[in-house]
């Protein structure tokens, strides 16, 4: 845990500003697993209900504290009853990370599809970067780390959650 504050610190002083893009599904919160094509009334509650992992919150808490970084939360969802509820759940455990700066894609709404899941969360960062000097992405899954990896190349650094954890 040490070392992944020290790292996003280095970040920090080689560059003026950073944004730092927080998944959370299986980053910060608890994940549950659904059939393929489960959407809305098999999911009503649940992600409200998922346990937080407070020591990754907590680590985050401490990197909020970095003066030159703004956290982002990053994350995808399958319907509009689970961005209202990652929201509540939001405003309940990760209340460090204001509001706007909540980036929570929909796919009921036709904001990412199959075709571009892996890569919209790297859209989405890239359009940030204007503001930003470097960004960091903090994620669960390895096909979206690689292909922001990929897409954004040296404006991005890239962390699994695992390297929160060691």
């Amino acid at each position: 845990m040490i070392d992944f504050i020290k790292k996003v610190k280095k970040i920090c002083e080689e560059n003026k500003k950073v944004a730092m893009f927080i998944d959370m599904d299986g980053t910060i919160a608890e994940y549950t697993v659904f059939k393929e094509g489960t959407i809305t009334n098999e999911t009503k509650g649940v992600f409200l209900n998922s346990k937080p992992i407070k020591i990754i919150i907590d680590e985050l808490r401490k990197i909020n504290d970095i003066e030159n970084i703004d956290l982002y939360i990053l994350t995808l969802a399958k319907s509009t009853i689970i961005v209202e509820e990652k929201k509540e759940w939001l405003r309940k455990y990760v209340d460090f990370i204001k509001e706007s700066n909540w980036i929570i894609i929909n796919k009921q709404k036709g904001e990412y599809s199959k075709e571009n899941r892996n890569h919209i969360k790297a859209d989405k960062i890239e359009e940030k970067l204007k503001e930003y000097d470097k960004a960091i992405l903090l994620d669960d899954e390895h096909t979206i780390l690689r292909e922001a990896q990929k897409q954004l190349k040296d404006k991005c650094q890239v962390f699994h959650i695992s390297s929160v954890i060691v």
